[in-house]
């Protein structure tokens, strides 16, 4: 009965994340993507995920992260449901050349948030003759393999960042367009914010939750450290399983059994989204389709 009172308090209630962080640059405009994936859903059909992406640069540092969060760092909170689509899309958090030489990187994979590091490698891009109009900017080409992909890009010169989205940049402006050779991942610039914005890296996330005595308290989620490579393989065998599609949660404890209770709230899209501990639950999954192979 606790349990469900528990579950039933918690629909009635937005669920917030904070988190403690430390600035490391102050970035002088965000660039904001749109994330497309092609894919399919748990019944075999072809769907389009979609999702927006800031991207923030300052001083050789690039954070690349979901816009949702973006707009919950400016309010200095933000909503867990409104991670939904990250955690479904498996888009985290980027920080290029931070620590220096690095690349960090958060993600949400119930019933953790993961932080993974890895050498800087930077994409060797081979120029090509193509040119195109994206976001208003003339564009030249680019290619490049990179982590085991082939991605084809556009990049502006008039905006002199080598700046883009997710792990790719390095080019002698920033990136407009950039997909994978097999046309499943496609990153599109579609906004460009001139506002100068601090850029933050986030130590741990605190949010409030049952302390099992009737009451809520504040409670802190700490992330689970790994490598990038082992994460990767991790992800492959977890998600690239076929009964993924049918139990996201199939490889974990029950939700309920580990933790006692489900959180429930809305993301600003009115979607009810459930949560454990902080982490959002996907409900809906899909083929997974790996952004990288190695």
């Amino acid at each position: 009965m606790m349990k469900y009172f528990i579950q039933l308090l918690f629909l009635l209630i937005s669920i917030f994340a904070q988190a403690q962080t430390d600035t490391i640059g102050v970035s002088q405009f965000t660039a904001i993507y749109r994330y497309q994936c092609k894919t399919t859903n748990a019944q075999g059909q072809p769907v389009t995920d979609s999702m927006l992406i800031a991207v923030q640069t300052s001083n050789g540092i690039t954070k690349s992260f979901p816009y949702d969060e973006y707009e919950g760092q400016k309010r200095g909170n933000y909503r867990i449901a409104d991670g939904y689509q990250g955690a479904q899309m498996h888009m985290g958090t980027v920080y290029i050349n931070y620590p220096e030489g690095r690349i960090t990187t958060h993600e949400m994979l119930y019933p953790y948030r993961y932080q993974t590091d890895e050498a800087l490698e930077k994409p060797k891009w081979e120029l090509t003759e193509a040119q195109d109009s994206i976001f208003g900017y003339a564009c030249q080409s680019a290619k490049t393999k990179y982590h085991g992909m082939t991605w084809n890009a556009y990049y502006t010169e008039d905006i002199p960042s080598g700046a883009g989205p997710w792990k790719l940049g390095g080019l002698p402006g920033l990136i407009t367009k950039v997909s994978d050779a097999n046309g499943i991942h496609t990153f599109t610039l579609c906004g460009l914010l001139k506002e100068e914005q601090p850029i933050v890296f986030t130590e741990y996330v605190t949010w409030v939750a049952p302390d099992g005595h009737g009451k809520f308290a504040k409670q802190r989620v700490d992330y689970q450290k790994m490598s990038a490579a082992k994460f990767l393989a991790y992800k492959k065998k977890v998600l690239g399983n076929s009964r993924y599609l049918k139990e996201p949660t199939y490889y974990a404890a029950d939700p309920m059994q580990a933790f006692g209770y489900v959180e429930s709230s809305w993301n600003k899209a009115g979607d009810n989204i459930s949560s454990v501990a902080g982490v959002v639950l996907v409900t809906n999954p899909r083929q997974y389709q790996p952004l990288e192979i190695k």
